[in-house]
């Protein structure tokens, strides 16, 4: 069955993964103040219409200046934003703010030149004032393990996590939808069974929004990647070849050099399939997950990407640390939500 499934998927990206080794890492006790930067006060629940799916990554449409694009929603990505160059071009009133070194999942640098933009609006909803980087080339073409035929939406911008971060996110597949939400009692509000969700720690401290799973092998530490198609698993399930995960948090230094010959440190193969017959989050046994196997050099137990989450809703807490998952359902959306899409 996955194999059909993975015939049908022409494009399997490592998410937009980027990783801004200059940042500082954060640290597992430090709580962000939710200061929303929407504006709001008290209680709010923001739906923004999944424009639709490209090989099963999200993509939504947003307004940058006075220009319409779509934006893929790229959890795996350390920023607010990246956008191609034409489109950062045409925006007025941008200014230069850095130049910005990054690691990708084949254990490369790269680098991109980070502008301040005066506004974006997604659904009527503006940010101001937000960094966004200039789209590598050399990256996405990187990023992207399997190349065919299916054409992306336009000039594709992405939306990384931490747009998110004074927010909270919700992702909702099965009805096309993702919210910027203040918590699980709004949620609940709006008819959501928050009863039934699983909770889990968030772990941020390397800067990437991860979380422990329980497999049949021992505890993984995965990360959750909305801009990666698959489940990729790095960690060698025998526990004895795990030398290939050569970068760690501590080697990631403003002026590290890592790889000084910029060479393609990654193994992939899409026929290095396998199932792990339990994978347990919280107190819930998920049950036998497909992984594609794969090697990179980052210190990445494995990737939870859209085949995992595709069916699920997931709530990310970001003051409070906490990922909640939930079986999603077909059933209709309440019409207040309905009328505000």
């Amino acid at each position: 069955m996955r194999k059909i499934k993975c015939a049908l998927v022409f494009v399997a990206l490592l998410g937009g993964f980027a990783f801004f080794y200059f940042l500082p890492p954060m640290s597992k006790q430090a709580k962000p103040s939710q200061s929303s930067h929407l504006g709001i006060q008290g209680a709010f629940f923001i739906p923004i219409e999944i424009a639709g799916f490209h090989s099963e990554i999200p993509y939504i449409n947003l307004n940058v200046g006075d220009k319409l694009t779509s934006a893929k929603i790229d959890l795996g990505s350390n920023q607010v934003a990246s956008m191609p160059s034409e489109i950062i071009e045409q925006c007025e009133g941008k200014s230069f703010l850095s130049k910005r070194f990054f690691l990708g999942m084949r254990g490369k640098q790269y680098e991109s030149d980070v502008y301040l933009l005066p506004s974006i609006k997604i659904n009527g909803i503006v940010f101001s004032k937000l960094p966004v980087s200039e789209t590598n080339l050399e990256f996405k073409k990187d990023a992207t393990l399997l190349s065919g035929k299916e054409s992306l939406p336009g000039p594709l911008a992405t939306i990384g996590w931490r747009l998110f971060e004074k927010t909270n996110f919700f992702l909702d597949c099965q009805h096309s939808l993702l919210a910027f939400c203040d918590s699980l009692e709004t949620l609940k509000q709006k008819g959501y069974p928050v009863d039934s969700f699983i909770e889990t720690p968030l772990l941020l401290d390397h800067g990437l929004i991860e979380f422990e799973a329980e497999t049949d092998f021992g505890s993984m530490r995965c990360l959750l990647d909305t801009g990666c198609t698959w489940n990729m698993l790095n960690k060698d399930r025998e526990g004895g070849a795990n030398d290939h995960m050569i970068f760690n948090q501590i080697s990631l230094g403003e002026h590290a050099v890592l790889n000084p010959q910029n060479s393609d440190l990654m193994e992939f193969d899409p026929d290095a399939e396998c199932a792990i017959p339990m994978f347990k989050i919280g107190k819930k046994d998920f049950g036998e997950i497909a992984f594609t196997k794969f090697k990179t050099p980052l210190k990445i137990d494995a990737i939870i990407g859209m085949e995992f989450l595709e069916s699920k809703l997931v709530f990310i807490d970001f003051p409070n640390r906490k990922i909640y998952f939930c079986e999603s359902c077909s059933d209709p959306l309440p019409i207040s939500l309905q009328k505000n899409l």
